[in-house]
């Protein structure tokens, strides 16, 4: 199972929720997201996550898989049991990520719509993302 690291120019909403009794699926590619916050949770605790930056929409519930504390700060790991959010998830996630080239590259002296942006990071990072391969 493979985490991608959320970039952190993204805030994400957390809120616990829980816990799922869902069997995570077992995938040799994208499998959740990896988070830099400053609470510790968990692991097996259940978590709503909002990104209302790219989406004021979306809205999915995951599973800490695990915390570890990192110079002052918690590196969360989230999985997604169900395959059809692990699919959302990861598409939110590549948003987000083009979204964070755009402000890179705004913060370089260019100014990229989203869609420019999403060219660019499709053509140089799109092959190394994580696929969704239960």
């Amino acid at each position: 199972m493979k985490f991608v690291a959320h970039p952190e120019d993204i805030p994400i909403h957390i809120e616990e929720v829980g816990y799922i009794q869902d069997k995570a699926h077992d995938v040799n590619g994208f499998g959740g997201i990896s988070y830099l916050c400053e609470k510790s949770y968990r692991t097996g605790q259940s978590v709503q996550i909002k990104l209302t930056e790219i989406d004021p929409d979306f809205c999915v519930v995951g599973r800490i898989f695990k915390c570890e504390k990192e110079e002052g700060v918690f590196r969360i790991f989230i999985e997604f049991p169900k395959k059809e959010d692990c699919y959302c998830v990861r598409m939110i996630e590549q948003l987000s990520h083009i979204e964070h080239y755009r402000r890179q590259a705004k913060k370089q002296g260019r100014r990229l719509s989203f869609n420019e942006a999403a060219i660019e990071w499709i053509q140089k990072f799109a092959a190394s993302f994580p696929e969704l391969n239960p």
